[in-house]
């Protein structure tokens, strides 16, 4: 009975083994291969400009000002401007150009009175972030 039990357990440890795809496993999940070969830590950062006060009608250029360890961003994976009225409810989604060294534009109508938000939700190496501004419009 114990040479059954052995043999046994020795065929299912090569049945095993052969099963394997020869590559080791670190148990860390996948790389992201896209990020750039480094040990440094990357980090977003996203200026946000857009004015204080406007005139209903007037069109406005809204800029997010991208960068990432102090290098600008000139090829973040997605840039867009979101914009919320008063009650926080979206008005409009616009995706972004990139204009050159890291800005990202928008032109926008403000068509109405009221106070606004913009938000930039900007996405680059596998970061993403989303600064906000006010924008009273009379």
């Amino acid at each position: 009975m114990q040479i059954k039990t052995l043999l046994l357990g020795a065929f299912a440890s090569i049945i095993l083994v052969g099963c394997g795809n020869g590559e080791e496993s670190t148990g860390l999940g996948e790389m992201d291969h896209d990020a750039p070969e480094s040990d440094e830590m990357r980090t977003l950062e996203v200026e946000l400009a857009t004015p204080d006060h406007i005139m209903a009608g007037d069109t406005e250029v809204l800029t997010a000002y991208v960068t990432s360890n102090d290098e600008d961003v000139t090829d973040a994976d997605h840039v867009m401007f979101e914009i919320q009225d008063e009650g926080g409810d979206t008005v409009e989604e616009i995706e972004a150009d990139h204009s050159g060294n890291g800005e990202y534009t928008v032109e926008y109508t403000f068509e109405e009175p009221g106070t606004y938000t913009v938000i930039s939700h900007v996405d680059a190496y596998s970061l993403h972030t989303m600064p906000d501004s006010e924008v009273i419009v009379e």
